[in-house]
């Protein structure tokens, strides 16, 4: 199977890889960005200095407490294309750079409490309570990096592309030699060779070679570790400065998650009740909310 045709048309093939029997429901629990990244810093996964606040004051005391200059602001919705997207209050983008403190804290008066619109939330747009206060960083290069449950070979497959920090779809539509095929044999586990398949497709060399095949194997413990059908990197990006982060994260859930990939376990809820506990349901489908 070429590149063209696993991600034709959009991120909607990621998901589409996850391909169970039409008879079989399923669900998927989809986590903000800042609880995503939080479990990647858990798991020693290089990420951005930041956290997560639900007031100006907050967004202030954040900045303070990581003694940030420049800062960037990004709406907690679970929708995507948040930077095009425009605010109830007339600010345009999801996501924002400020530059001061106080530029910082206005700008968060227009987030908060507002709603976001973009192409993906239809006319309804989404609520956006929280943002995300974390420190600008300078990329020398951006990749796009993503693990997801691949039918073809009965396991994950990791997928890469040197063009990254930019809409995945558009990159299979118009340059699908650039995306890469990784499978990992699931029994087995991710191995170095595959790790370093990883980073040599990216372009990698020395120490952030090594950074890159040493959050590979991270990203895809976490995603083994806590049933993930997609987990989804843009940008997994190169430093100024030479460190290799994760900019942007974004991972879901199944609620039915595969055992061994032939079998389903009865529900993922017990099995961490800690990622649950973590829905915000003022971000998903009113109806789904009144089935459960």
């Amino acid at each position: 199977m070429n590149s063209r045709h696993l991600l034709s048309g959009c991120r909607r093939v990621l998901a589409a890889k996850l391909q169970f029997p039409l008879n079989t429901q399923t669900r998927s629990l989809n986590l903000h960005e800042h609880y995503s990244l939080g479990l990647l810093d858990e798991e020693g996964v290089p990420v951005p200095r930041g956290a997560v606040a639900s007031s100006p004051a907050q967004v202030r005391s954040v900045i303070d407490g990581y003694g940030l200059t420049d800062a960037v602001l990004k709406a907690q919705v679970l929708a995507g294309g948040r930077g095009k997207g425009h605010f109830s209050s007339g600010l345009k983008g999801g996501v924002q750079i400020c530059y001061s403190i106080e530029e910082a804290v206005k700008t968060s008066e227009e987030m908060l409490g507002h709603t976001l619109f973009t192409k993906h939330t239809g006319e309804q747009g989404r609520p956006c309570n929280d943002v995300m206060v974390c420190e600008r960083v300078y990329c020398r290069k951006e990749f796009y990096f993503a693990i997801v449950m691949d039918r073809d070979t009965n396991g994950p497959c990791m997928i890469v592309s040197t063009e990254g920090g930019m809409n995945i779809e558009d990159v299979a539509r118009d340059n699908p030699d650039a995306i890469i095929r990784v499978p990992v044999d699931i029994n087995n586990g991710i191995s170095d060779a595959e790790t370093s398949q990883v980073a040599d497709a990216l372009g990698l060399s020395g120490e952030q070679r090594d950074q890159c095949k040493f959050a590979v194997e991270r990203l895809y413990n976490l995603f083994v570790k806590y049933d993930g059908t997609l987990l989804e990197i843009n940008p997994l990006a190169e430093l100024t400065d030479g460190r290799v982060l994760c900019l942007d994260c974004k991972i879901n859930f199944n609620l039915s998650p595969i055992d061994s990939l032939i079998n389903f376990d009865d529900n993922a809820e017990y099995r961490h009740p800690e990622l649950f506990k973590k829905r915000d349901w003022t971000q998903e489908d009113q109806r789904m909310l009144r089935q459960t």
